[in-house]
């Protein structure tokens, strides 16, 4: 699950808890690991990928503006090949967007072209206790059948943005 930690917290807790006798499970990042270098931190980023199947993006007032939600977009949309260990070899993971009941909602850049490309999938918070299952479903059947609508082409976040009168900067 991907989202910004300090806004939307209180959704991600609501959410562990109607998940419906599904297995959701949160690999986000716990820890400050700003002082990791960037490959250091998509090493970290990636590992947490492997045991995914969809990448669940909560999506608030701040979500496109952090840089490190962007980094795992971009890594779920990139399958991985390990020679040395199979097991640690992955392919691209589903994505799901759920909007949350937010002002404003910000959509990192790269989440808004897979789902203008039709790879993401996306739902209302409103929806979720009735739509999750099906959705999530739903990505994967993507993640399965629709690979070749994958927008990754974007160079990841080197920062993350500020909020000025609704506009990233």
């Amino acid at each position: 699950m991907s989202y910004h930690h300090d806004y939307d917290q209180d959704y991600v807790s609501e959410l562990r808890n109607l998940k419906l006798g599904m297995k959701i499970s949160d690999f986000s990042l716990k820890k400050d690991i700003s002082k990791y270098t960037d490959e250091s931190i998509y090493k970290v980023i990636r590992s947490k990928m492997r045991s995914c199947s969809v990448l669940i993006i909560l999506i608030g007032e701040r979500t496109g503006h952090r840089k490190w939600i962007d980094w795992e977009l971009w890594a779920s949309l990139r399958a991985y090949r390990n020679n040395r260990d199979p097991k640690k070899s992955f392919k691209p993971k589903g994505l799901l967007a759920i909007y949350l009941p937010t002002q404003s909602h910000s959509v990192p850049r790269r989440l808004q072209d897979n789902i203008d490309s039709g790879y993401a999938v996306s739902m209302k918070w409103k929806n979720v206790e009735r739509d999750l299952e099906g959705r999530i479903n739903h990505a994967i059947w993507k993640r399965d059948n629709a690979s070749h609508k994958i927008k990754n082409n974007l160079e990841r976040l080197d920062r993350n943005a500020f909020n000025f009168f609704g506009f990233r900067i």
